[in-house]
């Protein structure tokens, strides 16, 4: 007759043990998508803050106090420049942006300064609670309900601004105080004339 093992066997896992294991393997599969959305949201946000090259992004976005700056940016002129040089020396350089009041009480937009030239703003820039002032006419940005149309312009350039390249506005508030934006040059709506249609498209079949 043969002998008992002395190991004892080992007891298989009872339905309890493996689902005290799933909260565990969950909890840590939702932290890891939840780094993944917060890096893409620190990728996603991050833009140059010098007239150095910038990637190609939709407008500045800032904050100061209760009053948020989106999708800041210089528009690309109706006719497509032959050159690098979106507006040159003397010209005039449109700006656009959404100027949003998130806060309780009203604020004013006063005036901009810029080393670029003169920032000349024309409208009325009064923020009340909750509402927005819009700059320039980019079609392809939503404009908040009621928003107050303005025109805000940088006339006599002293320097060509070029595409790729972002450029500082400081906008004063009468409440929330002064912030600078960097703003980039919007890209064209429609491929240069002198690139190959395939080119532009980005060459798909």
């Amino acid at each position: 007759m043969s002998r008992p093992s002395d190991t004892p066997a080992t007891p298989a896992p009872t339905s309890r043990s493996r689902a005290s294991r799933r909260p565990t393997a969950i909890a840590l599969a939702g932290g890891v998508a939840l780094g993944a959305v917060l890096l893409a949201g620190c990728g996603a946000g991050q833009q140059a803050q010098t007239s150095e090259q910038t990637s190609a992004v939709a407008g500045a976005n800032t904050q100061v106090g209760n009053i948020a700056i989106r999708n800041a940016e210089i528009a690309f002129p109706d006719t497509i420049p032959a050159s690098a040089n979106v507006y040159p020396v003397g010209g005039t350089a449109p700006v656009e942006m959404i100027i949003v009041n998130q806060g309780t009480a009203a604020d004013r937009l006063v005036s901009g300064t810029s080393p670029l030239g003169t920032v000349k703003i024309d409208g009325d820039g009064s923020l009340p609670a909750g509402r927005a002032l819009v700059a320039g006419t980019n079609k392809n940005i939503p404009t908040p309900p009621g928003a107050n149309p303005i025109t805000m312009e940088i006339t006599g350039l002293r320097e060509d601004i070029r595409s790729g390249l972002s450029y500082p506005l400081v906008l004063n508030f009468q409440q929330a105080g002064s912030v600078t934006v960097q703003l980039p040059v919007a890209p064209p709506e429609e491929p240069r004339h002198d690139q190959p249609a395939e080119a532009a498209g980005g060459g798909a079949h």
